[in-house]
Parts: structure tokens; sequence; C-alpha cells
């Protein structure tokens, strides 16, 4: 018996030695793996990561590119933008947006040789129809946008980039009435940056809706000081900016986008100084031929009384542009595009190759831009 018993002891030291050795000896537990980024999206909703890379290739039959937005090469590529934004706009409550472009087409927006341009960073509250937002964000003017996969044109026209204000910093609340009516106002900085420091602020009055899905409308006013467009730095510059858009049917959509612009204290084509103006008219149209296959017009005419528009301060001047364009979407996320422009002028303010002032300006202008 005793014998046995301490047998049985032994055995039991063994069973209890080997049971600490093997919790001493087993792999500690894996750290749970990080989200990914299609799980943090899905698991909140409102928050979304898109961008794009856009590049191109430009030829002039000129030796400047007058009057464009980011066609600043004659006869060469660009690596136009490569751009991000981080989004959480909720329907209620607080959120946020940012947005950064990087490449030819941010040096252009800061007027400088920095590659990098903070296109969009602003906080927003919302609650029903009520929507503020504070930082910095885009104007109300204009149909065209900065994003390239937005527009069915490859260059900008003469209405978005040398007469409507582009992006904006201060703040701005909205009120949604109906689908069909949006009342907005704002403060902001003004058209450019950095700003003359004696001059005033600029307000912002808009209104926006979509009485229909054949129809969409804005209609927005800004004025405040600023040194653009020639004349007194401090001059009150004002601006009535028009867009109606038109669904025709699932293929085909027209748009017309019309500008009122003005400035006190600019030369006058009739002499003197005082409030100079410059009224603009740009018309689109764009046909889907098939899921793949898109083509886009443009035409536009700019009656620069006071010559602000065309830089010929006190001298007026007609200014008429005509785009044609074809768009291909082989995939979701590519879209490849052509256009040929041509721009004119009353006023020989375009300069030939050899030198030559010259009333006419053409280009052809390649894109292809892929999306996420």
């Amino acid at each position: 018996m005793n014998k046995i018993a301490l047998a049985a002891a032994v055995a039991a030291v063994l069973v209890g030695t080997t049971g600490v050795a093997s919790a001493q000896t087993a792999p500690a537990p894996a750290a749970p793996a990080a989200p990914s980024l299609g799980a943090v999206l899905a698991a909140t909703p409102g928050l979304s990561v898109t961008g794009y890379v856009a590049g191109s290739y430009t030829y002039f039959d000129t030796s400047s590119t007058l009057l464009r937005a980011y066609d600043n090469k004659t006869n060469g590529f660009s690596a136009n933008q490569a751009a991000a934004t981080v989004s959480y706009l909720p329907s209620s409550g607080f959120g946020a947006v940012a947005s950064v472009i990087a490449g030819n087409d941010a040096k252009v927006l800061n007027g400088n040789n920095s590659t990098f341009y903070l296109n969009n960073a602003f906080v927003q509250y919302a609650n029903g129809g009520l929507t503020l937002m504070g930082g910095k964000f885009s104007s109300l003017a204009g149909y065209e946008t900065t994003n390239p996969t937005s527009d069915s044109t490859v260059s900008r026209s003469i209405l978005f980039w040398d007469m409507e204000p582009g992006a904006l910093t201060g703040l701005r609340a909205s009120y949604a009435v109906s689908p069909a009516l949006t009342v907005i106002g704002g403060v902001n900085n003004g058209w450019v940056s950095p700003q003359p420091s004696n001059t005033s602020k600029t307000i912002e009055l808009g209104l926006t809706g979509s009485p229909s899905s054949l129809f969409s409308y804005t209609a927005d006013y800004y004025r405040g000081q600023s040194p653009l467009f020639g004349g007194s730095t401090n001059g009150v510059l004002q601006l009535l900016d028009l867009v109606g858009t038109f669904n025709v049917n699932s293929a085909l959509t027209l748009a017309a986008n019309v500008d009122l612009l003005s400035k006190d204290d600019v030369p006058l084509a009739s002499g003197g100084t005082g409030t100079g103006k410059a009224n603009g008219l740009a018309l689109y149209a764009t046909y889907a031929l098939t899921d793949q296959f898109a083509l886009a017009a443009r035409g536009e005419y700019v009656d620069d009384k006071d010559g602000m528009v065309s830089g010929t301060n006190g001298t007026a001047n007609k200014l008429k542009e005509l785009t044609l364009a074809v768009n291909y979407t082989p995939v979701k996320n590519v879209k490849l595009s052509a256009e040929v422009r041509q721009d004119k002028s009353d006023t020989a303010i375009f300069t030939k190759k050899d030198g030559t002032p010259t009333t006419k300006q053409s280009s052809v202008e390649l894109m292809a831009v892929y999306s996420f």
C-alpha cells in the first residue's frame, strides 16, 4: 500500500510540473489586428476617403497660355494633380473636410513654386435644415470645379478662372427651406490671399436648389474690397453669378453660367476712372453616346467693357471661346479626355510663337485621370 501511495504522489507531482512548464512555454496570444480602412469606413457612416491622380499634355499655337487656368505649358506634359480628400459629414452634428492637392495645379493655385495646396479645410455643424461651416471651402460661383473628375472638358472656362472666386476662407451658413430652395450667407477674406491689410471682408449671399430632377440652379452674389482686376487695390469688387443645369434626359445635359462683374476705381474705356464692368456667358452641352463615350461642348462670350478681364485696363475688348471634347471611360475609375479649343479677342492680346501679336489662340489637350 505504501508503494502504491508513493507512486500516486510522484505521478501527481510530475503531472503538475508538466502543466506549469507548458503554461510557461505557451506563446502569448497575438495582438488584435488593426482594422482595415474599409472596416473603419463601414463602421463610421459619413466618413469617406477619396482622391485622384491627373496628368495632361497641352499644345498651343501661341507662345503663352493667356486666360487659362492650369494650362501653363505651350508644348509639354504636366503632372496636374494628385489629390486626396478626407470627409466626415454626418447628417446631424459636427463634421469636417480636408482636401490637399499636389502637383502643377497646386503651383498655379498658390501663385508660387509650392507643389502643395490646401483646397478645403473646414469644420461643419448640421442640425435639421441648418448647416454652419468655418474654414476654407469652395465658392458658390460657377459651373466648373478644380476637380478634373467633375468636368467634361480638359481646360477651364474664362469665367471660372478670370471672373469667379475659387476657394474662400471664412464662415458660411445655409438653411434648406425645401429641396427647391436653400438660402446661404457668409463672410470671408476675399478672393485672393494674402489680402491687403486695409481691405474689408467680402460678403457672400446665395440661393440654390433643385425644383425637379430636370433642373437645378445656383444664384450667388459677392461684394468686397479687392486688389484684383487693376485699379485701386481697395476698390470694391462685385460679382453676380447665375448657374442653371438642365437634365434633358439620361444622355443629354445642358447648362448655362452668367457672370456680371464690376469694380470701382479702375481705368474706364470712356476715359478717367470709375466703375468698370464685364459681363460673361458660358454655355455647356454634354451628351453620352454610350456608357463609356461622351461628347462635350462649351462656348463663351465675355463683353469686357473696360478691359478688366483681358488685362487691357481702360480699353474695351470682347472675348470668345469654343471648346469641343470627347471623354472615354474604359473602366469605372479611369477617364481619358481630349479637347480642341480656340480663344478669340477683339484686340491682339495673344502672341504667336514668332513674337507677333495675334487675336487668336488655339490649343489641343489630352488628359488621363484615375480616381479612387
